[in-house]
């Protein structure tokens, strides 16, 4: 009965154990004799051994597995943890400049209640192209059509065979799962846009215009849904920044600001020896400051040390990807680290891509400590980086990110790259001295996006740099200090 057992989720198999599983606990309390406080007994040792759960898999990957489905719901094995402490390293920058939103509101909690617009209220037009999407459907053994230049559609005289109740519906749904919680949709607006076709742009192959079956309407519905769920993310984004204009604000980052990590909590399992002394002597060079005697790579427990004086606290810690060890927050990866150790060669070296200014960066925090831009996707930049001189500052939001998979996600950051103008323009109201930036640092060369060809050229109009390149960061240094002139 349990020869396929843990082929499923992860949730349905704890449940199992757990009811197969009834520990009373040390005298009666439910709990193991070690969460009880106070002195534990003479024969604590014994009593470990019979309060734990064994399970054995014949799979070489099935314990890893079954552990990362169990730390995912909060359930972790007897784990010993070390804290690695964290050194301030800005002790004397006091005026480099971030901007929040005061007391870390959020637009979708508050009292606006903005109304989606009806066609013609609205002047900003959307655009969907699917051209990519058949693209990628084509690559899995599907013909595509001989179809060449891009054709403009739109899906008017087909809104009577929708049904509109049903796009409504499943529109809600889309707006609760984005937490546009305080937007306003009326099922007459639903119907108003079906029957208009100047609100949107909609590129793909006019022989999809042509369904011979249920199916392939059912089809075209769901691009209907997908167009006007583009027209409530923008109109409600529109909003947000509006109400965003007096609620961001200028700090000063210090070392009590959310972002700066004052410690690393490495937790290793018990039962491994090796890893349990190598964790102790990374945690005891790191706290008597032996900086000059740490290995830059500790090959048991899978973690390096980065030591750079252009970031705003030292060490950082990277991984590889076969980590086996947990540590909070999470250590960079081999493309972070290589983007840190890039900017520490050219604020060491003064490189002339910075023109004489000083250079400076943080790691992004994510859940909530770090800056964030688009609520509903938590999109937290990897790091923030200034670029500072005796009265300007440019505050540059760079993310290093594989692009290989190039979907709705994907879009939206790369977006940022100019929505983030809007954002500068409220912060330069109450002071002209600072400038924002974006860019995605892809380490997915050109050619292998999944986005029908672009030019390595275009990409960088949309502020996508390429890791490939060995000058991309002063690329995008210098694009950042010329004003974001187009590439």
């Amino acid at each position: 009965g349990l020869m396929h057992v843990g082929v499923g989720e992860g949730p349905e198999i704890i449940q199992m154990f757990g009811r197969g599983v009834r520990l009373k606990g040390y005298n009666m309390s439910l709990k193991r004799h070690r969460e009880i406080g106070g002195e534990l007994p003479a024969d604590s040792d014994e009593l470990a051994e019979l309060e734990k759960l064994y399970i054995f898999g014949l799979r070489a990957n099935y314990m890893q597995t079954f552990r990362d489905l169990l730390e995912k719901e909060g359930m972790r094995s007897e784990q010993e943890t070390f804290s690695l402490p964290i050194t301030w390293n800005f002790a004397k920058k006091t005026d480099l400049k971030l901007i929040r939103l005061k007391d870390d509101r959020k637009y979708n909690l508050s009292t606006e209640r903005p109304i989606l617009p009806k066609p013609g209220d609205n002047n900003r037009i959307v655009t969907l192209d699917l051209y990519s999407r058949l693209q990628s459907v084509a690559s899995g053994g599907a013909a595509l059509s001989e179809e060449t230049e891009q054709n403009s559609v739109n899906l008017t005289s087909y809104a009577a065979f929708f049904n509109t109740a049903r796009i409504y519906e499943r529109l809600l749904s889309r707006k609760q799962q984005k937490g546009w919680y305080n937007l306003i949709i009326e099922p007459r607006t639903v119907e108003q846009l079906l029957q208009s076709d100047d609100w949107y742009e909609l590129y793909m192959p006019s022989d999809r215009l042509n369904p011979t079956g249920f199916g392939q309407m059912r089809g075209l519905e769901n691009i209907a849904l997908d167009l006007i769920t583009e027209y409530a993310d923008t109109f409600w984004r529109r909003q947000r920044r509006c109400w965003e204009h007096d609620e961001i604000e200028i700090v000063t980052l210090a070392e009590d600001d959310p972002n700066n990590a004052l410690s690393y909590a490495l937790s290793v399992d018990v039962t491994e020896d090796q890893l349990v002394k190598d964790a102790g002597e990374l945690a005891y060079n790191i706290r008597e400051g032996r900086c000059d005697e740490l290995r830059d790579w500790y090959r048991n427990l899978n973690i390096g040390i980065i030591r750079s004086q252009a970031h705003a606290y030292q060490p950082l810690l990277y991984a590889r990807q076969e980590r086996i060890v947990t540590v909070q927050p999470v250590p960079l990866d081999e493309n972070e680290k290589r983007v840190v150790e890039r900017l520490e060669d050219l604020a060491r070296t003064g490189d002339s891509c910075l023109q004489g200014k000083e250079l400076f960066l943080i790691r992004n925090l994510t859940r909530g400590r770090g800056v964030s831009f688009f609520d509903d996707f938590g999109y937290y930049p990897d790091f923030i980086v200034w670029l500072k001189d005796d009265e300007k500052q440019h505050i540059l939001f760079l993310d290093p990110k594989g692009l290989s998979r190039f979907g709705r996600r994907e879009r939206k950051k790369v977006q940022l790259h100019h929505e983030i103008a809007e954002i500068e323009e409220q912060v330069r109201e109450n002071d002209a001295d600072l400038y924002l930036r974006a860019y995605i640092l892809s380490v997915t060369r050109a050619t292998e996006i999944d986005d029908g060809g672009r030019r390595v050229s275009d990409w960088k109009k949309d502020g996508v740099y390429f890791l490939n390149e060995p000058d991309c960061l002063q690329q995008v240094i210098t694009h950042a200090l010329g004003g974001g002139v187009k590439t």
